[in-house]
Parts: structure tokens; C-alpha cells; sequence
């Protein structure tokens, strides 16, 4: 008991360090810079949409009826329940290990213990790695975001983040573990198995120079507005641009009840744009967020918002196993 404790202890200290460490931290949603091109682009928009004489800038930005809706209180707290249990996401991360590891393994032997290609690598083979595993990460949160859209079982896993009456920089954290966990798992096996074939190709082990450079798209991704996609604020990149990367007016375009079926990517637009679900906003539009009119949102509580999910997937399993007899 006094070793769980101890344990216990020092996770919630670990909790506590990355809470204040997040405006520092260049990984994270919160860092400083991030929030400061979250208010320079968000002024951008206001000059060009929103300005009127009798409405002040921050007052736009951070309404208090919205930072301080039962909604977001809600998304405030999933946040934090997220965090503290977000150990359970080192399961996938052990995936992409053995994933990419046997993959290579396995390929090489087929082919007389030799890779393709052997030697050091150079700058055009980093960067098509660093390409190449980005874009399987995102492949994946196309796939399993228009497949929880689709699935009767999935969706109220899902369901808990378009169940949002208001939206924050903060209800990006609004998911279920359950999500998290299928989201996680599914980004580590196709980024293993990608890394496993890139290895067999080309072999050698990526370094900190691939690190770094995956890390700079989402810093990047992070840096032109991501804090803006879900808010109230309105930001596009254009017809060109949204047809290779989803803009925040498209994420939100994605929240509108009647538009769930478009704009599932998350940083690039061309899965959508290959699948036939892209939709590019021309104009400014308004846009509902929630489940739609006349669905009672299921989510009011914190406790609802954990349980609910599981019981709505568990009945419609329950459903289809009835349907079958």
C-alpha cells in the first residue's frame, strides 16, 4: 500500500509538471508561442470579420460565456482526468516498436539478410522519411475518425466530443480514453509499419535529426492555428492551400451537425480530398457545433461523460447481437 501511494504521489506530481511546464514546452498545445499566433491570427480574423465599434478585442476572444460554459467546465475537467490516466497510451507505443522491428526483421531475412539499400543516410532519404511518417499518422486519424462517424457501435465513443455546446482550445481534449486509446494504437501501427519497411528499403536507424524534423510539422501544424479550430473563430487558408492542409474554419465546418461527413483529417486535407468527403468553404459561413437540433445532449456531467459512451456502444452491440438470432 505505502509503495502505491508513493507511486500515486509522484504520478500527480508528474501531472503537476507537465500543467506548468506546457507554456514552455515546445510539444505542447499550450506553449507560449502557440498561444501568441492563437491570438495574432484570432485578431487577424477579427479585423476582417467580427470588428464592431462597441466590441473589444479580448472580449471577442475570450467571452465568458463561452471559457465559462458548462460545456467547456466539462472539457476543463476531461482534460485533467485524460492527463492523470494517460499511462494507459504507453500500450501503443510499445506497438510501434514491435511492429517496426519484426516488420524489418522479418523482410530482411526474406531477402538473404540484406536491406535494399545499405549505408548511411542523407538529407533526401531523412526527409522522405520524415514525409513519409507523417503522413501515415495522419492516415490513421483520418481512418479512425470517419470510422467511429460511421460505426453505430464507435460513434458514442466519438459522440462525446461532438457533444460539445461550445467550443475552446480545450475541447480538442474532449475524448474519451476509450478513443484515445483506439486512436493511439492505431496511429503506432501504422507508423510501425511504415518504419519497419522503411528500414528494410533503406536501413539504418532514424535519429534525432527524424525526431526533430516530425516534430517540426506539428510545431508547424501548432504554429498557423491549430488553437483555432475549435473556437468560435472563423480562419481559412484559401481554396489551393485547403486542398492539401484542413484549415480551422473546415474543422469547424466538420462540427456543424448537418457537415459531421466532411473534413475528418486532421492536418492534411488529401485524404478527404481523395475520399470524397472534402468540403472548402468559399465565403465565410456560419456554423452550428453539438449533436443537432432535438438530440439531447448525453454529456452533462463529467461522470456522464465517461460512462455514457460505453453504455450507448454496449446497447448497440447488444442491438446487432439481438438483430442476428
Amino acid at each position: 500500500m505505502e509503495a502505491f501511494l508513493e507511486a500515486l504521489y509522484d504520478h500527480v506530481l508528474d501531472v503537476a509538471s507537465v500543467l506548468l511546464s506546457a507554456p514552455i514546452n515546445i510539444s505542447d498545445k499550450f506553449y507560449f508561442v502557440f498561444l501568441l499566433t492563437f491570438v495574432g491570427l484570432a485578431y487577424i480574423s477579427y479585423r476582417l470579420y467580427y470588428r464592431q465599434p462597441n466590441k473589444k478585442f479580448f472580449s471577442f476572444l475570450f467571452p465568458k460565456k463561452i471559457y465559462w460554459h458548462k460545456s467547456a467546465r466539462i472539457d476543463y475537467g476531461i482534460y485533467l482526468i485524460n492527463l492523470f490516466i494517460s499511462p494507459l497510451l504507453l500500450i501503443g507505443a510499445g506497438l510501434q516498436t514491435v511492429l517496426s522491428i519484426g516488420i524489418a526483421e522479418w523482410l530482411i531475412d526474406l531477402n538473404d539478410g540484406r536491406a535494399v539499400f545499405t549505408g548511411n543516410w542523407g538529407a533526401t532519404t531523412f526527409l522522405i522519411f520524415i514525409i513519409g511518417y507523417t503522413l501515415a499518422a495522419d492516415l490513421s486519424v483520418y481512418l479512425i475518425h470517419r470510422f467511429h462517424h460511421r460505426s453505430d457501435v464507435f460513434w458514442p465513443i466519438h459522440a462525446l466530443h461532438h457533444s460539445a455546446e461550445v467550443m475552446t482550445p480545450m475541447t480538442l481534449f474532449r475524448k474519451h480514453p476509450l478513443w484515445n486509446l483506439m486512436a493511439h494504437s492505431l496511429s503506432m501501427t501504422f507508423t510501425g509499419i511504415f518504419q519497419g519497411l522503411f528500414v528494410f528499403i533503406f536501413y539504418g536507424v532514424p535519429g534525432v535529426e527524424v525526431l526533430f524534423g516530425i516534430n517540426t510539422f506539428y510545431v508547424l501544424f501548432n504554429f498557423f492555428g491549430a488553437n483555432l479550430r475549435h473556437s468560435h473563430v472563423w480562419l481559412s487558408w484559401g481554396n489551393t492551400l485547403s486542398h492539401l492542409f484542413i484549415s480551422p474554419a473546415m474543422h469547424q465546418i466538420h462540427h456543424d451537425p448537418k457537415r459531421m461527413q466532411m473534413n475528418y483529417g486532421e492536418v492534411f486535407a488529401i485524404w478527404d480530398w481523395m475520399f470524397g468527403t472534402l468540403y472548402i468553404p468559399q465565403t465565410k459561413e456560419t456554423f452550428e457545433i453539438g449533436l443537432g437540433q432535438g438530440t439531447q445532449n448525453p454529456h452533462q456531467t463529467l461522470a456522464k461523460a465517461y460512462t455514457v459512451p460505453i453504455i450507448e456502444s454496449a446497447i448497440q452491440i447488444r442491438n446487432k447481437l439481438a438483430r442476428r438470432k
